[in-house]
């Protein structure tokens, strides 16, 4: 007799109780938001032993270990997408919004550490394969940034710019700010929160028109 074929639910269930397994494992090894080199040594065999499940059905959910990687991650950076929409869609003032949508990559990386690491800060080692590239207007944080800057400029608050520059610049600077003092601190930089106030100050102030 054949299987009964699993709903959408029940598939989603086990993705998430083989996500959760893996986070088990990571914090009993008190891996720290930087330790890639500890994520690399754990093995799809010692999710499936956690998870109590066979080899056959871990395939079954995730292509291979660097999919299980970054669903590790793919919840909380959903809920921050949820989040960032909600919040923008009840503010009517375009520079208003701008700072929200950079307000928000700013506490997501300070209240997620281990997430923002893991899936922002995270150096792709060339044995692992590069993803599928992503259209930039399928990420919610760049199209948001693009049609404030768009609704700014019709209102003639913001100065004449290339939007699609300017929405990469944006988000580049805002990270640059959360990453450099962590990648590079061996240099006395100002604490990320403290940088990263200052960047969205400097950002609105290089796009404001007059």
């Amino acid at each position: 007799m054949a299987r009964p074929t699993l709903t959408a639910e029940q598939k989603q269930k086990m993705r998430s109780e083989i996500r959760a397994a893996a986070i088990r494992i990571i914090n009993r090894r008190g891996l720290g938001p930087s330790d890639t080199k500890g994520y690399d040594e754990i093995t799809i065999r010692d999710v499936i032993q956690e998870a109590n499940i066979s080899i056959g059905t871990f395939y079954k959910y995730f292509k291979n270990r660097e999919e299980l990687g970054q669903a590790l991650w793919a919840e909380p950076v959903e809920k921050l997408r949820i989040e960032m929409q909600s919040d923008i869609e009840s503010i009517s003032n375009p520079a208003d919004k701008i700072e929200a949508l950079l307000q928000h990559y700013v506490r997501f990386s300070v209240e997620n550490r281990r997430v923002f690491r893991g899936a922002f800060l995270f150096v792709r080692p060339d044995r692992h394969p590069t993803p599928e590239p992503m259209d930039l207007k399928d990420e919610v944080f760049y199209r948001n940034l693009c049609e404030a800057f768009v609704e700014g400029q019709e209102q003639g608050i913001f100065k004449t710019f290339v939007v699609h520059d300017m929405a990469q610049l944006f988000w580049a600077a805002i990270h640059g700010s959360l990453a450099l003092p962590v990648n590079l601190d061996r240099y006395g930089f100002d604490n990320p929160q403290t940088l990263s106030s200052n960047m969205v100050s400097a950002l609105l102030d290089m796009i404001k028109a007059g």
